[in-house]
């Protein structure tokens, strides 16, 4: 191991760093590595590079769009529940809809406010509730494919034209945001029924919206990252395994499955 001009004060330090993890060497610049704090185990900081960072971009994106309040699907995920962790400690409004009652309740217990269950016969009237309560007008899609999106996109616009104080034959001239940042459906999205005229459906990374927010955000959220690994950005995995066993066909089918609860973390040791 060694390093090279500022890079050497992160010698003998524990690391985490984003891509090219499964393997067991990497050359990296110092500005790619986030130093973890004294006390933060490597098992504890082994996902502080992705949820943590994507949470924070999508509310740095929020209101950089002007946007109030967020949308958010498959919102029992570990990233949901980090989501829903920043937004009660910065009181802003979420919107987190999920499948199952099982996820609901999840999300409930931790403080969630606004919980939908997509299945659930009355959807459409809680959304539109939430929705109008919160005025949230962006939505980070997790699903894809599938129905939803659209519903989402024309209960925004049935709430704007109830608050809107003038009639306008294009619809509210409120801007709907949905950005699709997962594929857990991968058919056809679909965009129907009365949307307005005032809307954008496109995809999202974390990664890309990392290179608009600058040197000064994303030092501030690193920051905001590190000082939060063992509380409001804590990861926690279903199973631990070592990086051979990635191949065992038993533990493919069990890594693979979509869910809540279901991340692993993978050990490099031999």
């Amino acid at each position: 191991m060694d390093a090279g001009g500022d890079a050497k004060e992160l010698l003998g330090r524990k690391v985490a760093f984003r891509d090219g993890t499964y393997c067991f060497f990497r050359i990296l610049k110092a500005s790619d590595c986030l130093l973890l704090p004294e006390g933060v185990s490597a098992r504890e900081g082994a996902a502080a590079c992705i949820n943590p960072f994507t949470v924070l971009s999508m509310i740095e994106t929020m209101r950089r769009e002007g946007h109030e309040a967020i949308v958010h699907t498959a919102a029992a995920s570990n990233l949901g529940q980090m989501l829903n962790r920043v937004c009660l400690e910065e009181d802003v409004g979420l919107v987190n809809i999920v499948r199952d009652p099982r996820a609901a309740e999840l999300l409930r217990k931790a403080g969630a406010k606004y919980v939908l269950d997509s299945a659930n016969p009355d959807f459409q009237h809680h959304l539109i509730a939430a929705l109008g309560a919160t005025g949230a007008t962006i939505a980070f899609d997790a699903i894809g494919g599938g129905p939803l999106l659209s519903q989402i996109l024309a209960t925004m616009e049935l709430v704007n034209l109830r608050q809107s104080s003038a009639f306008s034959r294009y619809g509210s001239p409120k801007l709907k945001q949905v950005y699709i940042y997962g594929l857990l459906d991968p058919g056809p999205k679909v965009i129907q029924g009365s949307i307005g005229s005032a809307w954008s459906v496109g995809g999202w990374l974390m990664s890309w919206s990392l290179q608009k927010f600058g040197v000064e955000t994303i030092t501030r959220m690193r920051k905001r990252v590190t000082d939060g690994l063992k509380t409001t950005f804590a990861t926690h995995y279903a199973a631990e395994i070592r990086l051979p066993e990635m191949l065992d066909p038993e533990l493919v089918k069990r890594y693979t499955k979509t869910g809540t609860g279901q991340k692993f973390l993978v050990k490099m040791d031999g």
